[in-house]
């Protein structure tokens, strides 16, 4: 008997001492402190911010009181957890993740949410610039392409070119006699360029710029008559585009589209029509040429073929024809140079200065850099809110180290 008791009185002990030690290990938690900042913008001027701890059950964890937003403290069993942030603002969703193991101690998390564009970007205009410096010397042209997306991008097959329809306060001749102009096409106005490529030959990793000269080499010392109509001079200013010899191509325009930054344009970058393998096959056919009011076939390009626009204007007209329908670019931007107003706006044909010819480029905002010094553009296809309004003293491969 004494035995029989003695054998109860152990297991007895030994199912004590497991429920106790089983006790002390549920009641066992760790603090972990979560603090929340942002990649390129202040976290208390973001909105729909969020935390989330999830078990490895995906159980989402309470905080404990008292904590504000975006410094939580949350009491935890040792075990795996993810922890994840959520944030927004106009342009962007800041999001971040990360897996944590809590074990033995207290922790702080710093989570930073990465910025990713709302509307998935791609390759849009970054800065355009062929105003050109006095006296009359615009060879320095250049147009920068930046990937404002966080993919990868191609410029394969992408073409380059320039729309027809109203300039300024000139009417389109497109408009029929009711005032309506085509709906589902753009009429080009003399020139169609592309990248070559079979589709993925010519990458555009994400932030990355390509910069496309008009004359490729340094336009600050050479002078080279076989490309250049006539080189600087002593009585020019220098140029602000500087080198382009190390420009990633080089695109030959008409020189009408070298010289009239002072006349409105419309810009464009688009994807050729499905069923074409190159500009040459779409220029060469029959089909795509329209014409109205019995004038002279045009080529033409379909409206949903547009990737990125921007209407040229000149400042300070009172009335403005639109070049582009509001889905493909809402407003409109301009070079102060380019002032029609100023008293002085008429080229001087004896010293060929104006300033029309005011070294500045057609430069688009830039809403964000992140902490590795990666820029983010305004794109939202309305160049009145995109662009810098008067535009700045041209810079190739701008560098930017805070917001506009």
């Amino acid at each position: 008997m004494k035995k029989i008791l003695f054998l109860s009185s152990l297991l007895c002990a030994a199912l004590c001492f497991t429920t106790s030690c089983e006790d002390d290990e549920v009641a066992k938690k760790y603090q972990v402190t979560v603090s929340v900042s942002a990649d390129g913008a202040a976290i208390d001027s973001l909105q729909d911010f969020q935390v989330k701890v999830l078990n490895a059950s995906g159980n989402e964890m309470s905080a404990t009181e008292g904590d504000n937003q975006f410094v939580k403290t949350y009491k935890l069993v040792a075990g795996n957890y993810t922890v994840s942030g959520f944030a927004s603002n106009d342009e962007f969703n800041f999001i971040a993740e990360k897996k944590i193991i809590v074990a033995d101690l207290d922790q702080t998390v710093d989570l930073v949410l990465e910025p990713a564009p709302k509307v998935k970007g791609g390759i849009i205009f970054k800065e355009l610039y062929y105003t050109g410096v006095p006296s009359y010397y615009f060879k320095d042209g250049f147009y920068e392409l930046v990937n404002n997306s966080d993919e990868v991008m191609y410029l394969d097959g992408i073409i380059f070119t320039e729309i027809q329809r109203g300039y300024g306060t000139t009417a389109s001749t497109w408009m029929d006699s009711l005032g309506n102009i085509p709906s589902d096409f753009y009429p080009l106005d003399g020139y169609v360029m592309q990248f070559p490529g079979n589709g993925t030959e010519y990458p555009v990793q994400p932030g990355q710029s390509v910069v496309i000269a008009a004359q490729a080499y340094n336009h600050g010392t050479e002078a080279d008559s076989t490309k250049m109509a006539r080189k600087l001079t002593d009585a020019d200013q220098p140029s602000p585009a500087g080198d382009l010899s190390t420009a990633d191509w080089e695109l030959h325009l008409p020189a009408k589209a070298n010289v009239n930054y002072e006349n409105p344009m419309g810009i464009a970058l688009a994807k050729l029509p499905e069923g074409y393998a190159d500009a040459e096959a779409f220029v060469n056919d029959s089909t795509n040429y329209n014409s109205i009011n019995g004038g002279k076939p045009v080529l033409c390009l379909p409206r949903n073929c547009i990737i990125d626009a921007v209407d040229i204007q000149r400042a300070n007209e009172t009335q403005i024809v639109k070049v582009f329908w509001p889905s493909e670019d809402a407003g409109y931007t301009y070079p102060t140079g380019a002032d029609a107003s100023d008293p002085d706006y008429a080229v001087d044909f004896d010293s060929w200065v104006s300033p029309a010819y005011s070294g500045k480029s057609i430069r688009r905002k830039c809403i964000m850099v992140t902490s590795d010094g990666r820029a983010y553009f305004k794109d939202t296809n309305n160049s009145t809110e995109d662009f810098i309004l008067g535009g700045q003293t041209a810079v190739v491969r701008r560098l930017f180290t805070q917001p506009d």
